[in-house]
């Protein structure tokens, strides 16, 4: 059994082809309230996946990452409301602009580190927040953009979820792909050791641009989904509230296993559903779990879960 159960949460692709199929049945067994949380969900996953490689794999905090979360949704929504563009069209173009703005502001940000880096994604953000606030002409605003056309074939809630679903597979295995190839492997040495890293040859900036780009794109992803889902999209999708939600879930999850932080989108959105139903505290019962976690469960989740099972193991290889 507790092999069983590491290779479910392991590198393997048992745990996520089990986890796909459980999915697929889902919207069967539960309502459509619950299917609707669902795809929030899916699109938190995405963005807080998107987050983890600059985290988790390169080592560079951002406070600034829903700016691309928000360039995403709102790319998504004046494509399709101010030039009529096919849904698709909107979704395809909602990462590309992303990683576009995450190449311009990667540019300036990369150049630093440590809490200078931090602080330079915090500023950047919030000057992209400030200009979807104040440009009303254009962006609408505070009062955001709504009545998003929709196309028909998934006006249902069970087909739009169906929808996020396949989004959702192939973003992570887009991003998991990534992850494992030589690229992620350089970025993790670049988070353990930048200065080796650069001593053996490799540009360590043009590796942090890179995840930083990738990881603005996959962003877009995420907020071109919750837009769509919504029919609409207002400014405080770029805020740094959003952002922190994201580093939160990562939290929750684990930053040191890939699929940590959609395990931590299921903790967050379920919990804040559940807590919200009885106490009127959720601020408060999410920051004393916050501070257990970093005090008792700094490996998240994930990471608690993966500990338990190898220590279990090893006992029983102990009595052999």
């Amino acid at each position: 059994m507790k092999n069983f159960v590491l290779k479910l949460l392991g590198p393997g692709p048992l745990g996520p082809v089990l986890a796909l199929v459980f999915l697929i049945f889902l919207p069967l067994f539960i309502g459509e309230s619950w299917v609707s949380l669902m795809v929030e969900v899916m699109a938190l996953a995405i963005f807080a996946t998107s987050l983890n490689i600059l985290i988790g794999y390169g080592g560079m905090v951002s406070f600034g990452h829903a700016a691309y979360y928000g360039i995403g949704a709102y790319t998504y929504a004046l494509l399709l409301t101010k030039a009529g563009a096919p849904f698709l069209l909107a979704m395809v173009a909602a990462p590309i602009l992303s990683a576009l703005g995450a190449l311009i502001i990667g540019w300036f940000c990369v150049r630093l580190s440590h809490i200078y880096f931090s602080m330079l994604t915090l500023a950047f953000g919030q000057i992209v927040f400030a200009v979807a606030l104040q440009w009303y002409g254009f962006t609408r605003g505070d009062n955001g953009i709504t009545e998003i056309p929709f196309p028909p074939l998934l006006q249902s809630t069970q087909r739009f979820y169906y929808f996020a679903l396949v989004v959702l597979a192939l973003s992570l295995w887009g991003m998991k792909r990534i992850m494992d190839s030589p690229f992620g492997k350089t970025l993790q040495a670049l988070r353990d050791n930048p200065l080796r890293t650069e001593f053996m040859g490799i540009n360590v900036r043009l590796y942090s641009l890179m995840a930083f780009v990738i990881a603005g794109g996959f962003a877009g992803i995420g907020g071109a989904l919750f837009a769509a889902f919504n029919h609409n999209v207002f400014p405080t999708f770029m805020h740094w509230g959003k952002s922190t939600e994201a580093l939160v879930v990562t939290l929750l999850g684990g930053m040191f296993h890939f699929f940590g932080p959609a395990v931590g989108s299921i903790l967050l959105v379920f919990l804040d559903k559940i807590v919200t139903s009885y106490l009127r505290y959720w601020s408060f019962v999410l920051g004393i779990l916050l501070a257990l976690m970093v005090l008792f469960f700094p490996g998240g989740f994930s990471g608690y879960v993966m500990g338990r099972l190898n220590a279990i193991g090893a006992k029983r290889g102990e009595g052999r």
